[in-house]
């Protein structure tokens, strides 16, 4: 009897076989199987086929060990025969609804953030034979079109939303239409918990107790002035641990800039972004102040600038790549149809450099 959670292992696996075969009367080089990889890490066929696609049900250390044989061995799934075995396209899609000034110099760092999930993400798809399709609406046309056209179209097998939002319509649409899909950032609590998200609160306290540890008592705390969650959350993690902080909210880099060249000097400027950070740390080097010493700045994201400062800048990285992967394995337990999970959070690790 076929079950569907092991049928598309059963014809990929048959196909890789026959085509191996074939290719060995031909004389010409064998493709390299399933079966080859389970001979090399040590495990049964079906462990590989579940590694591949749906990781979650199988050990840690063995999905490593598996994995090490794929790389070592350069297995490739075969895409066609999987697509054609499971009725799926093996794709997953990844929307992206950008204004036209997205990557102002009020952005700065976010086309480094875009391609560090991106990358991490094809990454965790080729593993499994997948691949990312990147798209964008047309002009005029709402990012929830672009997700009918993907579904009606059969183009992909999952969807990943970035950036949700409470009250979120993108994901009361899919919702509705019971298509898989992942959120990078949290879902109400009346939809699946189908996300991963950075432990923003838990990230901050860290910074916080960062400063603590190294004397700094007096914190002006620079917040982007924005509805985004993550705002929010950063900004209650730190005033756990630093309830007497100066809170001051921005709209721009400009207005940072200005108060801080104007500001009474706390001990520390904590900034819930890397680029408030930089900005900060401008006005005081202006101001003859010495980052890092007569005051400590931090920042949030781990932009690739922050370490090439002239003063490289103490900041929360967030780990693009380990998130990106929990996205992937994530959208295959939706396709596969375990879905009764809670979402996940993952801590951005503090990064100490001069700057505080």
């Amino acid at each position: 009897m076929g079950d569907r959670r092991t049928s598309g292992w059963g014809g990929q696996d048959r196909a890789e076989l026959t085509e191996g075969a074939g290719l060995a009367e031909q004389g010409k080089p064998r493709r390299t199987t399933v079966a080859d990889v389970a001979r090399l890490a040590g495990v049964s066929a079906m462990t590989v086929s579940n590694v591949l696609n749906a990781p979650h049900r199988v050990s840690e250390p063995t999905v490593q060990t598996v994995r090490a044989a794929i790389e070592e061995l350069g297995y490739m799934p075969n895409h066609a025969a999987r697509a054609l075995s499971s009725g799926r396209s093996q794709v997953i899609g990844l929307p992206l609804y950008l204004e036209d000034d997205t990557f102002s110099e009020q952005n700065p760092g976010l086309g480094g953030f875009l391609h560090g999930l991106l990358g991490g993400l094809v990454k965790a798809a080729a593993v499994s034979g997948y691949g990312v399709h990147v798209t964008t609406p047309t002009e005029g046309a709402t990012e929830i079109a672009l997700y009918e056209r993907l579904i009606a179209a059969r183009q992909v097998d999952a969807i990943v939303v970035l950036e949700t939002m409470p009250k979120d319509e993108r994901i009361e649409f899919l919702s509705q239409r019971r298509f898989p899909f992942v959120a990078f950032g949290r879902t109400g609590p009346q939809h699946r918990q189908c996300w991963v998200d950075v432990d923003n609160e838990t990230s901050m306290v860290g910074i916080a107790q960062h400063l603590r540890s190294t004397g700094r008592g007096r914190a002006v705390y620079l917040a982007t002035d924005s509805a985004l969650p993550w705002v929010h959350q950063r900004q209650a993690g730190f005033l756990r641990e630093f309830p007497s902080a100066v809170v001051r909210s921005f709209g721009s880099l400009e207005a940072v800039a200005a108060y801080v060249a104007e500001a009474d000097r706390p001990d520390v400027f904590v900034a819930d972004n890397d680029a408030y950070a930089v900005v900060a740390m401008r006005a005081l080097q202006r101001r003859g102040i010495t980052v890092g010493e007569d005051v400590a700045v931090t920042g949030f994201n781990d932009f690739p600038f922050a370490s090439m400062l002239d003063t490289p800048l103490t900041t929360a990285r967030i780990p693009l790549r380990d998130i990106a992967r929990c996205l992937f394995e994530r959208a295959l337990r939706e396709i596969s149809g375990d879905t009764d999970q809670p979402g996940r959070l993952v801590t951005a690790p503090l990064v100490v450099r001069s700057s505080a």
